[in-house]
């Protein structure tokens, strides 16, 4: 199914107008759609896209591609529902989730079960190493987790399924837009996601390495209480912002980038491949779900 792939990723290019915007759109890296794009190039023996400066824009090639890939996959996806309907998935699957996954999941698990009403799911909020622990030893069939060296373990797969940006996080009665993050960490309280986990490791290398040093008086393992204290404006963050919690729009909070490339969480499916035909279906329907929040309107 690469060429199907390929094929959404083009029309994503084609209409986003930049690999950058394809990826966001299919939940890839930008290097790997570049590499999706040369393959589908490679297969048809014709170049798509024409590079002038660092504007992007479709070869006469590319123009006589994209209806056409349009309405192949379209037909696909009417195919692939006429076939779900007939593929139904019984039994019992046990899936972890971290909490701040947890909004995602659900609305997957719920779109899944109207296609699926006699799976039955039963599902597990723990902490990184707990759900690690727990789908290699078969205690939970698959789990979302953020990204970070696995265990050698038989059958093991890791899928990665979006990226999560890390930003600083301030209540907008004491920040604005163009407020300098230095000046909120030299004057007022830091609320910190948990070190132990790979996030909050990776939220204190990043403080080390922009040399800011935080006036601490918190620190939680649980994002959405430290943003909800962060809305009561006791303190400020540094965290990642999580699926299906739009904080860029609420108006309680400020949302500020931080300095340099953008740095973010990986997070995606650990399955320990031993029911691997209903992990799957969850898996894609998961990646899917990630496509339908990327449409204009949905």
């Amino acid at each position: 199914m690469s060429s199907i792939r390929f094929l959404r990723t083009f029309v994503a290019a084609a209409r986003g107008g930049s690999f950058a915007a394809a990826a966001d759109q299919v939940a890839l890296t930008q290097a790997a759609v570049g590499q999706q794009m040369r393959a589908l190039e490679a297969e048809l023996k014709k170049t798509l896209f024409d590079k002038t400066g660092r504007t992007m824009v479709l070869s006469p090639a590319g123009h006589l591609l994209l209806p056409r890939a349009e309405e192949l996959l379209a037909q696909y996806e009417s195919m692939r529902r006429d076939l779900q309907d007939q593929r139904q998935i019984a039994g019992t699957i046990k899936l972890g989730s971290l909490i701040s996954a947890m909004g995602l999941l659900s609305s997957t698990l719920a779109h899944l079960k109207s296609l699926h009403p006699h799976l039955e799911v039963e599902l597990r909020v723990r902490e990184q190493t707990q759900l690690m622990q727990d789908v290699v030893s078969g205690e939970l069939d698959a789990a979302v987790v953020v990204e970070r060296q696995w265990p050698e373990a038989p059958g093991l797969l890791w899928t990665p399924c979006y990226d999560e940006t890390l930003t600083v996080i301030a209540n907008s009665s004491i920040a604005a837009p163009d407020t300098s993050i230095a000046s909120l960490f030299a004057t007022h309280p830091f609320i910190r996601f948990d070190r132990r986990t790979p996030t909050g490791a990776r939220i204190d290398r990043i403080l080390r390495r922009l040399q800011l040093v935080p006036k601490e008086f918190l620190e939680l393992n649980s994002l959405l209480a430290i943003a909800e204290l962060v809305r009561k404006n006791v303190g400020f963050t540094m965290a990642p912002l999580l699926k299906n919690f739009d904080w860029e729009s609420d108006p309680a909070l400020c949302v500020l980038q931080l300095p340099g490339r953008p740095v973010a969480r990986r997070l995606g499916m650990l399955e320990n491949g031993r029911r691997s035909h209903i992990t799957s279906v969850v898996r894609e329907e998961m990646l899917e779900h990630l496509r339908r929040m990327k449409k204009p309107g949905a």
